[in-house]
């Protein structure tokens, strides 16, 4: 390579970073501009709108390979989007399924964001279908070889399917994949609960049991009050109570010998 040819590799090279930084920058930029207008307004109506600008922005913009800090970053709007207790009251979850849109196509393997999902677009917004969607995407592209809690995805589908979409046969299946991949992993113990959820749905998908497990899982993982109080709800209409275990953990348990 003759000393020309280097030098303008080199170049080339250094303008594609000059260029994602300016690229960066843009989007920091307009970014800080809306969030101000965002932070400092007592509409919650209004932060919404402002909110739902920033993700079209976002959408829009080429990322020129910085997916992944796109990705990271929408994340972190979106729990100071849910975080946000006193607004969603007023104007309820309506920009969850924008929010895990973008970022799961930004970054499909960056797991913990899947996890908010049934919380946040299948109770919270009132879209099981949704949900289950977005959890397909992180299926397709994350393994028990890529991360060893991958078993959670399939595990929070079968939950939709089963308890709000009354999809059992979805859920058998979203049940016995999350069988095999959590077998791969240190929680292989748990590979015979699921299989057992996913035979109880066979043989009586209105089992108490499977739907005890269902809703005790709801509860466990649940991220906003709104969902846990409803798992409460459910879980007590099944006959469940909550007791304290010995290691001072609460967990809910069915009585003994229950009734189908």
């Amino acid at each position: 390579m003759t000393e020309r040819r280097r030098r303008r590799k080199k170049t080339f090279g250094l303008e594609f970073v000059v260029a994602g930084v300016a690229a960066a920058g843009a989007i920091a930029m307009q970014w800080s501009r809306l969030d101000r207008v965002t932070r400092y307004t007592l509409d919650p109506a209004v932060a919404e709108e402002r909110s739902a600008i920033q993700l079209e922005l976002l959408d829009r913009l080429p990322t020129l390979g910085f997916d992944n800090a796109i990705a990271d970053w929408v994340f972190l709007q979106y729990l100071q989007y849910f975080g946000d207790e006193a607004a969603r009251i007023q104007t309820g979850c309506n920009l969850s399924e924008q929010y895990f849109d973008l970022v799961t196509r930004r970054d499909p393997r960056f797991l913990i964001p899947y996890i908010f999902v049934p919380s946040s677009v299948a109770y919270c917004q009132g879209k099981p279908e949704r949900s289950v969607e977005l959890l397909d995407r992180g299926i397709a592209a994350i393994s028990p070889q890529i991360h060893e809690n991958a078993f959670i995805l399939p595990l929070l589908q079968g939950l939709d399917q089963f308890l709000l979409l009354n999809d059992i046969d979805g859920a058998i299946e979203s049940y016995e994949l999350a069988a095999v991949w959590v077998e791969e992993t240190r929680f292989a113990v748990y590979a015979n609960s699921l299989r057992d959820i996913a035979r109880y749905l066979r043989e009586d998908p209105d089992s108490i049991q499977a739907r005890f497990f269902g809703w005790s899982e709801v509860y466990r993982n649940a991220v906003d009050d709104r969902v846990r109080a409803r798992a409460i709800t459910e879980l007590e209409k099944l006959g469940a109570r909550l007791e304290q275990q010995p290691n001072g953990e609460f967990r809910f348990v069915l009585p003994e010998s229950p009734t189908n």
